[in-house]
């Protein structure tokens, strides 16, 4: 498996990742960290380093994990996503147009991934014979972002992604936009936007995926298969968790069927 862009380290762009098996532990732990992390970027973070078993060939640390471009990290949390067993499946939304609601389809293994383009992960300027350097936005500058006021933080960040050459106060408003585009077309993507048409009244709608779905996972459901598989069989929570969930489900099943629940 190949990342869209990839870890840059000592030079080398690494772009292979694996996860670990999905187990009630993984799955536990990643609905625990949805529900108590500060804010999305810390719990991608924490996330994506519990879920990775390997990242570019090395550990997935925490920090590793924050070194991550932008769209890595999408890309990551929505394979997490059908690792876990969702493929998409079918979504609601509101017409912008006729407010009615419907309902609408999407396979996350059909949606285009764009690759990162040449000179990854950063892009060169040249402004007014004065040339200057970008790199794009981390993880870890997301997780920085938020302790800055709100304000100047699109200055903060501009200033945080020069990575060679210098610019005065004044002139970061007018660098401020070619750096974007140029960062944006080199940028890897995944798809974040549906055009999708109202079955009620034919008109377009724009709507948004969330990426992060993996981690907006309730631990609640989790703790009440664990509760009626220990209650039947008396067995331990670390052994329940550690049972993979196919085989999990499988259990569940009987236990229903035992008491008259199922034919």
């Amino acid at each position: 498996m190949r990342l869209p862009g990839g870890l840059v380290e000592d030079g080398e762009r690494g772009r292979n990742w694996a996860f670990r098996p999905v187990s009630g532990a993984l799955e536990l732990a990643l609905a625990e960290v949805g529900e108590a992390a500060a804010s999305t970027p810390h719990a991608v973070t924490q996330a994506l380093s519990l879920a990775l078993d390997q990242l570019s060939g090395q550990p997935a640390t925490p920090a590793r994990v924050a070194s991550l471009c932008v769209a890595d990290r999408q890309f990551l949390m929505r394979e997490l996503d059908r690792h876990l067993g969702s493929e998409g499946g079918w979504f609601e939304a509101d017409c912008r147009h006729c407010e009615d609601r419907f309902d609408f389809e999407v396979h996350y293994g059909e949606l285009p991934v764009r690759e990162a383009g040449p000179g990854f992960p950063e892009v060169e300027l040249d402004l007014d014979g004065t040339r200057v350097r970008f790199r794009l936005p981390t993880g870890g500058d997301q997780e920085e972002l938020l302790s800055q006021p709100e304000a100047g933080n699109r200055a903060w960040l501009l200033r945080r992604l020069l990575t060679d050459g210098e610019l005065s106060e004044d002139a970061l408003p007018g660098v401020a936009a070619a750096a974007e585009a140029a960062l944006e077309a080199m940028a890897p993507a995944i798809v974040l936007l549906l055009q999708v048409d109202c079955p009620a009244c034919g008109n377009r709608n724009e709507i948004e995926l969330d990426p992060y779905r993996a981690i907006n996972r309730q631990s609640s459901e989790l703790l009440q298969e664990v509760h009626s598989i220990a209650q039947h069989y008396h067995w331990r929570e670390t052994d329940i968790l550690d049972l993979p969930r196919a085989r999990r489900q499988r259990y569940l099943q009987m236990i229903d069927r035992s008491r008259g629940m199922t034919h």
